[in-house]
């Protein structure tokens, strides 16, 4: 079964690239909008790893990284934001990317984090 990636941004063209890459790279995506409606996703299919924005409206990042930390507490989460001066602001995350971001260094860092995960190599394809 391949791997489950959660992304999370309210900007639609954002998640629509992302899931569309991973989908190409053979794993599962599943998209929230904002903060709220990741941690009911990830409730009802615990993802494998989350990638999140940090600034959306509602919840933000972080507040979803500490709920998300509450239930899961290994579960690997990058975070990204357009401010790289952000990256301070962050606890509990695995890792921090600032926007735009580079999808071949995304996908090292996923493939590295659910390696990690599984003890072994990350399973990709269906």
């Amino acid at each position: 079964m391949p791997k489950h990636i959660l992304i999370v941004d309210d900007l639609a063209d954002v998640t629509a690239v992302f899931q569309y890459y991973f989908e190409s790279m053979g794993y599962r995506v599943s998209v929230a909008g904002n903060g709220e409606q990741a941690l009911a996703l990830e409730a009802a299919d615990p993802a494998d790893l989350v990638i999140s924005d940090l600034s959306m409206p509602g919840m933000s990042g972080r507040d979803l990284v500490m709920q998300l930390r509450r239930r899961r507490a290994q579960l690997p989460i990058i975070m990204m934001s357009g401010y790289a001066g952000d990256e301070p602001l962050i606890h509990g995350c695995t890792s921090f990317l600032v926007k735009p971001v580079n999808l071949a260094l995304l996908n090292r860092q996923v493939e590295e984090m659910l390696a990690q995960e599984g003890g072994g190599e990350a399973e990709v394809g269906g």
